[in-house]
């Protein structure tokens, strides 16, 4: 969380962005870890903000005031109860409505938020803790990679995925966003500031 805001705060700062805040959206799984856990899609989406001074400085002593700022901030956000997608979510779900007028409805609905939509959407998988087999002619696989829609007026989302002690990292943008050219830009900027975060109290 705090690698993808330090990231997009050094993107906008080089493309001369106006100085503001960044809101990240994150799902939350809400799944319970027991034999009552059920199949399916049990997460929620919250949104974690940043102000623009947060992210003025990659200095050690700041990153690690930022982390725990994080922390906290997210453990709060996971505590409170919501709506799976949000309220806004539920109301264009309830099956009232047909679905083509629903459809329309979300369309016009994303392009008059578009002033209000968070920053970017990260998901973190986590770590897959046993290899994929696709069986023998495919073989295992030795890395993930996920990724969820990049629409626009957000155009951008980034996927963290972990596996045999490696973090890998999917962006997907939209093309009316960035280019092949940004996205590899986007990725380094990533991996500097992932190493910034290894700081030691």
């Amino acid at each position: 969380m705090v690698t993808t805001a330090l990231t997009l705060a050094h993107w906008n700062r080089a493309h001369g962005a106006r100085p503001g805040p960044l809101r990240i959206t994150m799902p939350v799984d809400d799944r319970p870890r027991d034999a009552a856990m059920p199949i399916g899609n049990g997460t929620r989406l919250v949104e974690v903000a940043f102000s623009h001074e947060e992210l003025t400085s990659s200095e050690p002593a700041h990153t690690l005031a930022l982390l725990g700022r994080t922390a906290v901030r997210t453990r709060a956000l996971k505590a409170l109860p919501r709506p799976q997608l949000g309220h806004g979510a539920t109301l264009l779900t309830a099956p009232v409505t047909p679905v083509s007028w629903r459809a329309a409805l979300t369309r016009g609905l994303r392009r008059a938020a578009a002033p209000w939509t968070s920053t970017t959407l990260l998901s973190n998988i986590g770590r897959v803790p046993y290899p994929l087999d696709f069986g023998a002619r495919a073989g295992r696989a030795h890395a993930v990679w996920f990724s969820a829609p990049a629409r626009m007026p957000r155009g951008l989302t980034v996927t963290t995925a972990s596996t045999a002690g490696r973090l890998h990292l999917a962006l997907r943008w939209s093309r009316a966003l960035l280019g092949d050219g940004d996205g590899a830009h986007l990725r380094d900027l990533f991996a500097h500031y992932l190493h910034t975060t290894e700081v030691t109290p």
